[in-house]
């Protein structure tokens, strides 16, 4: 009998071990963290929104420039997804041995813009313009580091002007910034600020900016996405990238002067 007891008694705080373990353990994730370039900001906020009324799955992001995201992806841990805006950024990550094979894809594609403020009275016809006009600074992301300066750079060091290139031109006016939303913030603030930024930051502050010139050869620039290894909720990042990246998404990332890539569909403005 004694035994019997025993043995049931055993059993009990057993079973109440495994219920008080159960309830330590956290609840699986219901989010998603997007480690995501400045410039997709009000895009990726609108489909957060959305996703997360539709699956119930809560969205967080952390934009800043692609070089940064890369170095934090690089040395830590806890994200899920990066998007980047440059392609050269997220070779970086890859060669790192920090995204998930076989998840990255080009997701969208963009175009440089010569902008001015609202307020200013400047004008451009051509490129070359881009040197005598009066702007006592270009505002661009640093061409260093950040995509939109890169690419801003590369840019200019291929218009020749008078015998020397449009970069050589205005080097000493360049005023870098840490991410292209900064540099709009410059322009947006300062009439006698020029910039070099993405069509869609331009169009995400047309009310305080306007565009001088429409960059027509410059060279490609493709937003790229992957999930990040180790990421806490890989299957809930790999439906959130399968989500902006398909039909539904692209008219929000069109609206906004994105062109989206093979299998979306829309048509930007």
């Amino acid at each position: 009998m004694k035994s019997r007891i025993l043995i049931a008694m055993t059993m009990a705080a057993l079973a109440a071990a495994c219920s008080r373990d159960d309830a330590a353990k956290p609840a699986a994730r219901n989010e998603v963290v997007v480690f995501a370039a400045a410039s997709l900001r009000e895009s990726l906020q609108e489909l957060g929104d959305a996703y997360a009324k539709r699956t119930g799955t809560r969205v967080t992001f952390n934009f800043a420039g692609s070089n940064d995201l890369a170095h934090q992806i690089s040395a830590a841990r806890g994200m899920d997804l990066f998007v980047s805006a440059s392609e050269a950024w997220m070779d970086t990550v890859q060669h790192r041995g920090r995204l998930v094979d076989g998840t990255r894809r080009d997701l969208l594609a963009n175009a440089l813009v010569v902008v001015a403020s609202t307020r200013s009275t400047a004008r451009m016809d051509d490129p070359c313009a881009l040197a005598t006009l009066p702007f006592r600074h270009l505002a661009t992301g640093d061409p260093q580091a950040v995509p939109a300066g890169i690419y801003a750079k590369k840019w200019m060091q291929g218009v020749q002007c008078c015998g020397r290139s449009l970069w050589d031109a205005v080097e000493g006016r360049i005023a870098p910034t840490p991410d292209v939303r900064s540099a709009i913030g410059l322009v947006a603030a300062d009439p006698d600020v020029a910039g070099l930024v993405y069509r869609t930051d331009q169009l995400a502050f047309a009310d305080r900016t306007r565009v001088l010139y429409e960059v027509k050869s410059g060279p490609p620039i493709r937003y790229a996405a992957a999930l990040v290894a180790d990421g806490a909720n890989a299957a809930g990042a790999r439906a959130f990238l399968a989500f902006v990246a398909g039909a539904d998404a692209a008219p929000v990332f069109a609206a906004r002067g994105f062109i989206p890539m093979a299998g979306q569909t829309a048509t930007a403005p």
